[in-house]
Order: C-alpha cells, then structure tokens, then sequence
C-alpha cells in the first residue's frame, strides 16, 4: 500500500471482525427457502395452465355442433390466456441502464483505479468491471447485467457519487468505498437477484394492467355465448394473484431482513480497512449533505426555469457546504463523547424498531456495530478529489447531465458564478422569519381580512409593544392542539412504517387498527384543518390589523396593503391549483374502485381535465390585473405567471385522455405547478414577515427611551435641540 493517496489503515484488526454472523446465515437461509418456493410455486402454475391448454387442444368434440366448437375454441383461447399470464413478463425483459452516469477509464483515471484496486486486495473483494459516477450522495455496487447474473458469474459494476465525494475526506471516502466493497465479496448478493428477478415476475402478475388485460376485459363485453372461457378465467386470475400478493410479501420481507444483515457486515469490512470512526462520521456526513445536494439541484431547477444554468453545480454545492459549515461544525463539537470510543454521532430513539421491509438498519443500530469493538485509524483529511483526474471537467460534464436527464434542458449559455449564487441567495431569502410566530404558517394559509373586519379587531385597543407580545403568546397557546395532531401523525406514519409496535390507535371515539390507518390520517387530517378553518381567523385578523396600525405610523401603510393583495392573489391561485389536481385524483380514484368504465365516462373525465386547465390558463391570465410588488428572483407579472407553469400557461391535448400519456402529462404539469406555487406562496410571505419586522425594530427603537452611558434615562431632546452628555 505505498501510493501516496492512499489513507492509512488500523494496525490491528480482531481476526473474526468481517465474519458472517449467525444471524446473517440464518437470514440467508430463510431467503434462499423463500426463493426456492416461488419458483416452485410459478413452475407449477406454468405446467398446470400448459397442461390445461395440451387437454383443451387435444379434447375431442363427440358431437360436433356450433355450440361445442364454440365451447372448445373459448376453452383453448381461455388456457392460451391463462399461460400468456404466466409468461408475460418475459416480453418486457430489460436489462435497465441508469441515464445519470458517466464511465470512469483506468486510463483517464489512473489514480481512481489504483485507489480503488488497492482497497479490493485489502478487502479480499475482486475488482470491478467498470466504475461509473453518478450525481448524487451515494455509493452502490451492482451486476452489470441483472439477468445473466441468475446463470452465470457476472462481474459487478461501482458507482460513486459525485455529491458524496464532494461531501467526504478521504478516510471516510475509503470507508464508503471499501463498504461497497464489502458488498462485493458477498455471495448473498445473488440471493437480491433472484428475489428480484421473482419481484419482477410477481409485479407483472399482480399490478400491471396492460394490453392482457384490456383484452381480457374486451373479451368478457362480447355476447356471452363467446365470453363464457373469460368469465371462467376471471375469478383464476384473482385467486393466483392474491396467493402471489403473500409470496410478494413474504420474499420483501425475507430479502429486507437479510439486506440489513448485509448492511451489518459491509460496514465491518468498512471499519477493517479504515476505522470505526470513518464510516459512522461518514454516515452523518451524508444525513447533512443529502439535504444541501437536494437544495443545490432544487436551485438549478428552478433557476432554469429562467434560462437560468451553472456550468459546475458541484461548485454550487460546495458553496451551500461552506454557508452550513458553522452550523456544521457546531453540531459536531455538540456531540457527546462516545464511551465506546470517538463521538456518539446518533441517538437511539424509539425508531430504532426496524420496518420489515427497510434494506437499511437505522443509523445508531449501525453505528453501534461499527464500534463493536472500536477499531481506531488516523484520519486524513485531504479531499477524495485528489483522486481523479482534472475533477473540474468531470464535474461540468456531470451537470450538463443532470440538467439534460433530470430537467429536460440543453443549456446554451452558463450564468457567471456571482449571478446563480444571487439567484441562490434569492431563494434563501426570509427563510429564517418564520418560527417567530410559533412556525404557524408552515402548514396554512394566512386569513386574508376585511376592512370591516380589521377595523373591528379588540387588538386595536391595545398598545402596539403589548399587541406584539399578545400575538406571539396567544399563537403559541393556538398551536399546541397543532402540535398534538402533529405528533399524533407521526404515531400513525409510525404504525404504518412498522417502526412502532403500538396495534391501536384512537381520534375522539374511534378506534383504529393497523389495517384501517389511512382512515385515521383523514380523521386527523379533518381535525387539523377544521383547527385551522375556525380558531386562527382572529388571531391573523389580529397579526394583519395591528401590523398595518405599524405601518400607518411609519406612513408606508398603503405598501403593505398592497403587500397583502398580492399575496392574497397567490394565495388564491396556488387554492385553485389544489382544487384541481385533488379534485382530477379523487376523479381516477373514483374510476379505478368501479368494475367497469365506460367510454362516455372516460370521455367526460377527458372534458374535466380540459375544463380544469383552460380554467387555471384564465386565472393565471387574471394575476395581470395585480399591482405587483417585485419578489426574490420574480421581478414581473409575467415571470410570476411563467414561474407558476412553463411559459405561463397549461398545455391542453387534444384526444383521449388515458392514451400516449396525456392523463399523465396533464397531472405532470399540475403537481409542477403546485410545487411552484408553494415556492412562490412562501416566498411571498416571507417577503411580508420581513418587511413587517422592519417595521417592528423601527418602531421599537423609535418608542424605546434611550440610555446614557451612566444609565440614565435620556428625555427626548426637542426639535434642533442637542442632548446634553
């Protein structure tokens, strides 16, 4: 191990560290019983549907006549169609490549190579096929061909974030790697092919409706004399599928349970190679960075949305690590001294009870194995970068990438650095207001109130400094019922996820069980809303009177009403975009529990769509009549309209709603603008919040008597007058 780029490894390793635990057999076993039912269970289905179509070929009719050969043809097409079901999935067999990867060389990467060989001779794992970069947070190692992997001794193939190695020093990044490679000397990975490869055939079976069915369906609407075989497969059918529904359970459940167990000793061989320390802090690294890649592509995607592109969005992230790193850092120096050894860097909690079917062990669960025993290593904390070759040329090509497959755009020009980290700044701005009030705003809308009613506002007698300190403490009373359906939500998402043992749960006098939570969301969803509905109104009617009584003083009360009309325009247009894409959902789903649909009602359900879009193409028309009052990186009426929706303005298809994709694109384009409006919605009130803050600290400081250096009050010194020290 003599490169110099190379981190050093632990001294002394216990002998057993990597080896597979009991449980980690017992797992594998299970998965492997798992395995060989289904297929069990599927080859019989494949010769008892084939020997049911030998018999109805073979079948001699004794009395011919138009009914008995009627009879025989429906019973030859009906097994025909029973074995067609079986085998299906055999003409949508792909071997997927992911769009969002670049091929490394050894030659054009010497470095990465030679770093990456000599982590497999320390790991005893052999040597990928190929090594690509993706643009994301992540490491992970697969087949290079899913399905010739089920046969023959396929080599595997290492991805590696981009955003992880911007993310990483080079032990931790050792770490991750020799993780995966951890992965790689595992044979029980060919135990995830086939219970994929048996998901794949399941998921055919069970839930893809596709031409089969609809020919299925066809065939079951013709004169009954011709329909009778597709009656009698129709119940078959949906006896095979729910039997497959528990196979389907069944092999997630085993697969996921023997996943964690992977998880387990890939982090051993991690911690043999580079430390406890390196891969636990890596894995809270990644908690943090995740988020901030998140946001870099959220800014990229919105700043295309203006023609608006970076040449190296890596060089964006690094900017959003840099803002945090305080943040960072503090966090860091916060956390406790691990008696284990090194930092405690997760807490257990009451999540730590694992989900059946998560392929991940929960953080803390992970950490305690990592540190079981604590191998100690020397950090090194030089860059991961150092190991590619001209890393800016790679990093610009991956971001030309991204913007390619995941926004759908060919960028011609790139903005300068200062101008898309303005753009940033922008979408930043008026982030940190909001929590003043007890976060209320977070999940509602602000109750826009009459003149009347504002004029009528009890807070209007008070004095302003006590109206100021009435509002927080009056919010902060109306949020805890909020804050109780809150944490009520996460028992529910809790009990859902499996990650709580709790079998009950109760909203007012209902009872519900495990089966019946999504009732329990909507009961509690209905209390949330009815809260929000009848118990805030006069407290925003309050925060709106007494900040425009501030404003009156300061004689900019006429800027803030039109503050408030503006985003009560908004307000208004993101309602309207809710309503039309719940109201289309609840349409389909409305559709899908019916047995049968008919044309006229796919065709009125067509002239819903069209109906629901030309009316949000109006409102979105209407929002010129506002005075508008620029927002960060919205400077224009019309760029308000074309950051709602591209261009600013729904595309209405012509045809068939539920054919080439339409329903689709349609529903595409409102979950778009309703993530758009939402943007626009916050950064409008942030806009308000901020601008009445100003106003709040003038006032303050205007009314607050000032103290002289010998802490005296100091009286208000009269027109041209000096006040004396």
């Amino acid at each position: 191990m003599s490169s110099i780029t190379y981190p050093a490894s632990p001294i002394e390793i216990p002998e057993k560290l990597t080896g597979l635990s009991g449980s980690y057999m017992i797992r594998a076993m299970l998965a492997i019983v798992a395995i060989i039912l289904f297929f069990a269970l599927y080859a019989a289905l494949l010769v008892a549907f084939g020997y049911l179509f030998y018999l109805a070929m073979i079948f001699e009719i004794p009395h011919p006549s138009l009914y008995t050969i009627l009879a025989k043809l429906g019973a030859i097409a009906g097994a025909g169609m029973l074995v067609f079901f079986t085998i299906k999935f055999l003409f949508k067999l792909k071997n997927h490549k992911p769009e969002n990867r670049i091929k490394l060389s050894p030659d054009k990467h010497p470095q990465l190579w030679s770093f990456v060989e000599e982590v497999c001779q320390e790991t005893g794992a052999p040597l990928p096929k190929s090594i690509y970069v993706d643009p994301d947070v992540n490491a992970y190692v697969a087949y290079s061909n899913h399905w010739l992997s089920l046969f023959l001794p396929v080599r595997k193939e290492l991805t590696i974030g981009l955003g992880l190695v911007n993310s990483l020093n080079l032990s931790q990044f050792k770490g991750v790697i020799a993780h995966e490679f951890g992965h790689f000397s595992q044979r029980s990975m060919k135990i995830g092919s086939y219970i994929a490869s048996a998901n794949t055939i399941i998921h055919d079976m069970i839930f893809t409706r596709d031409s089969w069915d609809d020919m299925l369906a066809k065939w079951r609407s013709t004169d009954i004399r011709l329909s009778i075989a597709a009656w009698a497969i129709t119940p078959i059918i949906w006896i095979v599928r729910q039997i497959l529904k528990l196979f389907y359970s069944f092999l997630n459940i085993m697969h996921s349970s023997l996943s964690r167990e992977m998880e387990f000793n890939a982090d051993k061989v991690a911690v043999s190679v580079a430390g406890s320390e390196a891969i636990v802090s890596a894995l809270w690294k990644m908690d943090n960075s995740v988020e901030e890649w998140q946001g870099t592509l959220n800014n990229a995607y919105l700043a295309s949305q203006k023609q608006l592109y970076s040449r190296n969005l890596y060089q964006q992230q690094s900017f959003a690590l840099q803002r945090n790193q305080e943040k960072r850092g503090a966090a860091f120096e916060s956390l406790p001294e691990d008696h284990r050894g090194g930092k405690k860097y997760f807490t257990e909690s009451k999540n730590s009870k694992v989900h059946m079917y998560a392929s991940h062990p929960p953080n803390d669960l992970r950490e305690a194995n990592a540190k079981a025993p604590f191998i100690p290593c020397p950090v090194d904390e030089r860059s991961p970068w150092i190991l590619f070759s001209n890393p800016e040329n790679l990093q610009q090509e991956m971001s030309l990438k991204i913007y390619q497959t995941y926004f759908e755009k060919k960028p011609e020009s790139f903005a300068e650095v200062e101008e898309f980290e303005q753009f940033v700044e922008g979408e930043s701005e008026g982030k940190d207001v909001g929590p003043v009030y007890s976060d209320t705003f977070r999940d509602r809308f602000l109750y826009t109130p009459t003149p009347e009613e504002l004029e009528n506002s009890p807070i209007r007698k008070m004095r302003i400094e006590e109206g100021l300190e009435y509002l927080k403490e009056e919010i902060a009373r109306l949020m805890k019922p909020v804050e109780e359906l809150n944490e009520q939500f996460r028992t529910v998402q809790g009990m859902a996820d499996g990650t709580l043992k709790q079998k009950t749960f109760k909203v007012d006098n209902a009872t519900y069980k495990k089966k019946s939570l999504q009732w329990a969301w909507k009961a509690l969803a209905k209390k949330r809303d009815e809260l929000f509905t009848k118990h805030f109104l006069e407290w925003d009617t309050a925060f709106c009177a007494l900040h425009l009584d501030i404003a009156e003083t300061a004689g900019v009360r006429t800027e803030l009403e039109r503050n408030y009309a503006q985003h009560t325009a908004i307000t208004r247009m993101y309602q309207w975009i809710l309503r039309g894409l719940n109201g289309l959902t609840a349409q389909v789903e409305a559709l899908q529990e019916q047995s049968e649909v008919t044309s006229n009602q796919i065709t009125a359900f067509g002239r819903l769509v069209k109906e629901v879009l030309e009316g949000l193409n109006t409102k979105i028309a209407e929002l010129e009549s506002i005075d508008f009052i620029p927002l960060p990186n919205i400077n224009t009426v019309k760029e308000l309209q074309e950051a709602i929706i591209e261009n600013g303005k729904f595309v209405i298809e012509s045809g068939q709603i539920f054919e080439e994709g339409r329903y689709g694109r349609a529903m595409h384009q409102l979950e778009r603008a309703r993530y758009h409006c939402q943007r626009i919605e916050q950064k409008s009130f942030a806009s308000i919040l901020k601008f009445q803050a100003e106003l709040e600290e003038q006032f303050l400081e205007a009314t607050t008597p000032k103290i002289s250096q010998e802490g005296e009050e100091l009286q208000e010194a009269p027109a041209g007058d000096q006040v004396a020290e």
